[in-house]
């Protein structure tokens, strides 16, 4: 299979001929106008203005159009993909507000004829980490989403479609940590944001991030951090002057 050594971006648009191929490159195909037909593995999709669709390195799939159509194609290299994860299946999402920023950045690239590989490598990995999150399974995606709200595990296995027993042990296979040490580690990393960059008193910050009072925040931050939110923010801002005071 044909082996590619640089992130290409291409316009490109597809006839009414099946064609089936596999490659040893990922690609991520983004609408720009019209249909697509594609089958890779189980997934059978139509691509419209709405979806986009990643296709794994040696995955096979068939596609074709009978509309006319023209779609932005990234081609990537299989070791600027740093996790395994996005070697697992071919994957269709969303065309949502970032998506289509990154869409906007290189076809303004495209149009000015002067993408070069560069540009392309600078903004892959803001692709990868989006990426990297729509392959998350939906009730991770549901915590870091709905930190601030009361979060059941009944709900998260829900989404799954496992029940509350079950999705308990997979969870834990999935991230190393119970639902709820993952919780409060989501909002903790939360809480370290605003402590960071906002000058936000402590109880506004913790009802933000879903704690019904303050003393709560200030005993998981003592049990994690090993200090109150007011001493975390006054170090960092010892150590960092130029930031917010």
């Amino acid at each position: 299979m044909e082996e590619i050594k640089e992130i290409v971006a291409e316009r490109r648009t597809y006839t009414r001929n099946q064609n089936t191929h596999s490659h040893c490159y990922a690609q991520l195909i983004l609408p720009l106008q019209g249909e697509l037909y594609i089958k890779a593995g189980a997934q059978d999709i139509q691509l419209d203005h709405q979806t986009l669709f990643f296709i794994p390195p040696e995955c096979n799939h068939t596609f074709h159009s009978a509309v006319r159509n023209e779609f932005l194609v990234l081609d990537i290299p299989h070791f600027m993909l740093t996790s395994r994860n996005l070697y697992n299946k071919g994957i269709s999402f969303k065309l949502d507000n970032q998506w289509k920023g990154i869409r906007y950045l290189i076809l303004n690239e495209i149009d000015k004829q002067s993408l070069q590989c560069s540009a392309l490598k600078d903004l892959y990995p803001y692709i990868s980490h989006y990426l990297l999150q729509e392959q998350q399974p939906k009730s991770i995606r549901y915590i870091h989403e709905h930190y601030n709200e009361n979060i059941t595990v009944n709900k998260l296995a829900s989404l799954e479609h496992y029940n509350r027993t079950y999705y308990s042990d997979w969870f834990l296979k999935e991230t190393g940590k119970s639902p709820s040490v993952y919780i409060q580690e989501v909002r903790l990393n939360k809480v370290k944001e605003l402590l960071r960059d906002t000058d936000l008193p402590i109880l506004h910050i913790a009802i933000q991030v879903g704690f019904e009072h303050q003393s709560s925040l200030t005993r998981l931050f003592q049990k994690y951090e090993d200090k109150t939110p007011s001493q975390f923010r006054k170090k960092y801002r010892e150590n960092t002057p130029n930031k917010l005071v």
